[in-house]
């Protein structure tokens, strides 16, 4: 994940509570175990190199210590004869191996536990999509969204014509950096070119693992600057057949190496966000259309109670309550010689009651243009020199008609 800054985060360990469980968390009890191991192992094979107890701090760790020892008693076992019959007096060799293997059982099913768990993190992320109806709502809250799966940030990004920028970054309890890492991603937009891993990821469509950050050259420059981080995961977000953006994410302050897993919930969380931006787009449009054809019918009624009145009582032996339209500006009598046409005759009529363009284009739900086109007609057809002269000419020829 494109990384954090070098102010006062220094602390590379923080606790995580309720679900926000890390996926190589590894129990007291299994570390003490995993110790006690390399301790007795430590004086069986003082000539094989054996694991810092230091570096035991999460599952992977764990398992990669008690490989190391078994490989260990494997190579003494199948060295010069003395070494081997000296191994094989031993009497702690045989509690050793014991031990070895009841504890990479437990290593293994604490592995179960944790990836079972994560992917419950997993659904339950999903399902907090769900209530967001509209695409920057998403945005907003995916990043957070994202850390409650054993995450510590989460970025997510757009691509707009091949040009990748961040829209919005979650650093578990740092607004503030999490906004200075956005805005070094907004202030440097990057073109997705080769080498760049997230142009590979668009080109394959497959989600990565970036390890060696800082070393890299194939990594956004500028965010990587605005932070420190040693590997993140990257996936691709598709929408209709198309990638869409990113979703970058890292275990900044609990050092953890990111492993294949990481890589692949965070990819079937991808896989549901862009299921749930496709939604969100059809949803901003229908709200799109509903506020144009609220506005459309507010324009209508509007013209409607312009044009009706109401019938008095007794007009249809009814009483009050009914409504009735007048009569259609053009079917009042006009000259059968005239000119002009029956819309032009509405256009007229209305200009000669002082209503402008657009209340005219309003009254008969038309555009603004098309009145002006309208006018431009009834002007050279009256052979008038204004409006003013048109209704004139108008009127004049109406009332010698009548």
């Amino acid at each position: 994940m494109p990384t954090g800054d070098i102010r006062c985060h220094g602390r590379n360990r923080r606790p995580m509570t309720g679900d926000r469980i890390r996926q190589g968390s590894i129990s007291d009890r299994t570390v003490s175990e995993v110790l006690a191991i390399i301790d007795k192992a430590q004086t069986l094979l003082c000539s094989q190199h054996l694991p810092d107890a230091t570096e035991i701090n999460d599952l992977p760790a764990a398992s990669s210590a008690l490989e190391t020892v078994w490989n260990g008693v494997c190579a003494a076992a199948a060295g010069d004869r003395a070494t081997a019959d000296q191994l094989a007096g031993a009497d702690d060799l045989l509690p050793l191996l014991i031990q070895l293997k009841n504890t990479d059982d437990d290593v293994r099913e604490e592995h179960a536990h944790h990836h079972s768990s994560t992917i419950r993190n997993v659904q339950n992320a999903l399902g907090r999509l769900h209530p967001f109806s509209s695409v920057s709502e998403l945005i907003e809250a995916t990043p957070g969204i994202v850390c409650t799966m054993g995450f510590d940030r989460a970025v997510m990004s757009r691509i707009n014509e091949s040009i990748w920028v961040p829209e919005t970054v979650y650093v578990e309890g740092d607004r503030e950096w999490a906004q200075a890492i956005a805005q070094a991603g907004q202030d440097h937009p990057q073109r997705l070119v080769p080498p760049l891993f997230e142009t590979e990821i668009v080109r394959r469509r497959r989600p990565l693992i970036v390890t060696n950050v800082q070393d890299e050259t194939r990594v956004h420059r500028a965010m990587v600057d605005a932070a420190r981080v040693r590997s993140y995961v990257a996936v691709p977000i598709t929408a209709s057949s198309h990638v869409i953006g990113f979703l970058h994410a890292d275990r900044y302050f609990h050092g953890d190496a990111l492993a294949d897993f990481d890589r692949d919930i965070l990819a079937i969380f991808a896989e549901g966000l862009g299921y749930a931006l496709e939604r969100a787009v059809l949803l901003d449009r229908l709200a799109q259309m509903r506020t144009e054809m609220l506005r459309y019918t507010a324009g209508l009624t509007a013209t409607m109670n312009d044009i009706e009145e109401p019938i008095r009582f007794g007009s249809y032996g009814m009483a009050n309550g009914f409504t009735r339209p007048v009569r259609p500006l053009h079917d009042d009598p006009w000259p059968t010689d005239s000119r002009l046409t029956r819309r032009e005759i509405d256009v007229l009529r209305l200009m000669a009651a002082g209503n402008t363009n657009a209340r005219i284009a309003d009254r008969l739900i038309i555009s603004e243009g098309t009145v002006k086109s309208h006018v431009k007609h009834i002007l050279r057809k009256l052979n008038a020199a204004s409006r003013t002269e048109a209704v004139s000419i108008w009127l004049h020829g109406e009332r010698e008609a009548s």
